[in-house]
């Protein structure tokens, strides 16, 4: 039962490992595609997840960089920074306004304020003071439409909405000459950018040089896989050798009456030496009677040097002497 317990658990990682490989590789595969679950019937067509999830990040969007850009138009210490901060302000007020719009008719919830990420991005625009302001300003914003314009060209070339179709055509638009808006104040750093998205082992552009490192990845968890299974069974094998052994057998027991035997000797020899001098004493009828000092099987008591034990002897007058 055991050793099959073992087979199995070994199995089961093995096949945990290689599935969660093949995810890995698979998600990389369809990095970037957008879901078509949860599409929504619409009198102006379907509306997918992708198209809703387009209308929340361009409110998003709108609801930190309409607030920024005015700041930026009243701290901007040069006047392309503020002329920049101005018009990205103004026109994300429109955008936010055809946002709402289109989210009403399509029955899209907004969300009312701007997310984690662009809140820390609103805090350190607003800790910089001087220069440091600027570039820190345009820097941010510059990422942020960025970030947006991909997301609003994939579903333009991707949707099947008429409305969200022509709300991802202005989107475009508005983010494109932000983007002109931020360059020409000459205080974008594009090595700092974000690097571009993968596009997977799948893409035209894709080499067999691609699948090294995932092919490296999935190797090395078949090795540990392996490993892990070759450690199980030699457990396995391992407790079955020991349960085999017979068992050990106990030499306490026999010492102990040996060591009881020789503690016993000296009380021995002396009962038996105390019977001899009382049937030398008196000796029963039909007996030859011994001369005092002789034992019964007529061989002279030879004294004997042990050690530790007495030697009992009979003398002339009866009586035992003990030498050691």
């Amino acid at each position: 039962m055991q050793r099959r317990t073992s087979r199995n658990l070994s199995r089961a990682v093995v096949v945990a490992v290689v599935v969660a490989i093949g995810a890995t590789i698979w998600q990389s595969w369809t990095a970037g595609m957008p879901g078509m679950s949860g599409v929504v019937a619409t009198q102006w067509g379907p509306l997918s997840p992708a198209d809703r999830d387009l209308i929340v990040k361009v409110r998003l969007a709108c609801l930190w960089e309409m607030s920024t850009g005015q700041q930026v138009q009243q701290q901007g210490t040069t006047p392309a920074v503020k002329e920049a901060g101005r018009k990205i302000s103004a026109e994300h007020t429109e955008l936010d306004q055809k946002t709402r719009d289109i989210a009403d008719k399509l029955g899209v919830p907004l969300p009312a304020s701007p997310n984690a990420q662009q809140v820390a991005w609103m805090k350190e625009i607003a800790s910089k003071t001087g220069a440091d302001y600027d570039r820190t300003a345009v820097q941010r914003l510059r990422e942020a439409h960025g970030i947006v314009l991909p997301i609003l060209a994939e579903v333009r070339i991707s949707t099947r909405n008429d409305l969200v179709r022509q709300f991802a055509t202005d989107g475009t638009a508005y983010v494109t000459r932000h983007i002109s808006y931020l360059e020409s104040t000459g205080l974008v750093d594009y090595n700092a950018l974000p690097e571009p998205q993968s596009p997977g082992l799948l893409s035209g552009s894709a080499y067999w040089t691609d699948l090294l490192v995932p092919g490296l990845v999935l190797i090395a968890c078949l090795l540990v896989a392996t490993l892990i299974g070759a450690n199980l069974r030699s457990r396995r094998m391992g407790g079955a050798g020991r349960a085999t052994l017979p068992p050990m057998v106990s030499t306490a027991a026999p010492r102990v009456a040996t060591a009881a035997a020789l503690i016993a000797l000296p009380e021995a020899a002396s009962t038996a030496r105390a019977s001899t001098d009382r049937m030398a004493a008196s000796p029963p009828s039909g007996f030859p009677v011994m001369s005092p000092g002789t034992p019964p099987d007529g061989i002279p008591d030879v004294p004997t040097p042990m050690h530790g034990i007495p030697t009992a002897r009979v003398t002339d007058s009866g009586r035992h002497a003990v030498r050691r």
